[in-house]
């Protein structure tokens, strides 16, 4: 005969035993969505926090931790330390020759090497993500930088970059970048022109006008050398004739040092008289 009761499994969860699994996923969803909440932003740092329902924050997040609101709040981070960006004429080994090549004032070619320091306004990070975006190097200071360089170069001889002019090429460079600069919300820090190349033909020319100024200036050292040399003489030559009128004065007023003289060079042993002649007998 068959039991009444029905055969109970050999293997039963107890009653409620899916409660703990349940509240272990849902703690974990709870973390991780809390660890989405924070937010730190490293030292040397600002961060532009985007809202998908209301745009982009107008004021970034500063160094140190932060609440964001998950799945909604997403920042995008900007480093706000000094930069500098060259363009010279080997940046690595992917790249070529990237220096400037610009006409000078009397048309001449001239390569040069150019390097920027700059850093990102901290306060501005926001409205530079917003017009301008992460690619402010490509978009704003290598164009930028170039065109002024090669507009300001294009107003001075090629010479004037070896002369004291340079100094006042770099200082104008510098002053218009930092109005450009500060329009698209970034401070500019110095620029530097360096390692300056001209044509063959040009250098050489330069080479030999060098050698023949200092060849120039050896020779006014050599005539003012020759001109001490002769105030030296005529000096020495007036200070003899000079003690020699005074000896003469001397002699004419002490005749009897000429005796004296006389006697000294004579051999020794010698004995000579000098007598004061007899006023009587003139």
């Amino acid at each position: 005969m068959k039991s009444a009761h029905p055969r109970r499994p050999a293997f039963e969860l107890p009653a409620l035993s899916w409660i703990p699994l349940v509240g272990g996923a849902l703690l974990l969803i709870l973390l991780a969505t809390l660890l989405q909440c924070l937010v730190v932003v490293p030292a040397g740092t600002r961060a532009v926090v985007f809202n998908s329902l209301t745009g982009l924050k107008p004021q970034p997040l500063g160094e140190g931790l932060h609440l964001l609101l998950p799945l909604v709040e997403t920042p995008i981070f900007y480093d706000v330390r000094t930069q500098t960006y060259t363009m010279a004429s080997q940046r690595s080994e992917n790249q070529g020759d990237d220096a400037l090549k610009v006409l000078s004032a009397d048309g001449q070619q001239i390569s040069l090497d150019v390097s920027v320091r700059f850093r990102l306004d901290p306060d501005q990070v926001a409205h530079l993500h917003q017009t301008i975006g992460p690619s402010y190097v490509d978009k704003v200071i290598r164009p930028e930088v170039r065109t002024v360089v090669r507009n300001e170069l294009a107003l001075h001889r090629a010479i004037a970059v070896f002369s004291e002019e340079r100094e006042q090429i770099q200082e104008n460079v510098e002053r218009q970048l930092s109005s450009i600069f500060a329009e698209n919300d970034l401070i500019l820090q110095n620029v530097l022109l360096r390692n300056v190349r001209f044509s063959d033909q040009f250098q050489t020319a330069i080479e030999q006008k060098q050698i023949a100024e200092q060849e120039k200036e050896r020779e006014r050292f050599l005539v003012e050398k020759a001109e001490l040399e002769k105030q030296r003489l005529v000096i020495l030559a007036e200070g003899e004739a000079q003690a020699i009128r005074l000896q003469g004065e001397a002699l004419k007023q002490n005749p009897e040092v000429v005796q004296l003289d006389y006697a000294r060079k004579l051999a020794p042993g010698t004995r000579v008289i000098i007598s004061r002649p007899d006023p009587w007998q003139r």
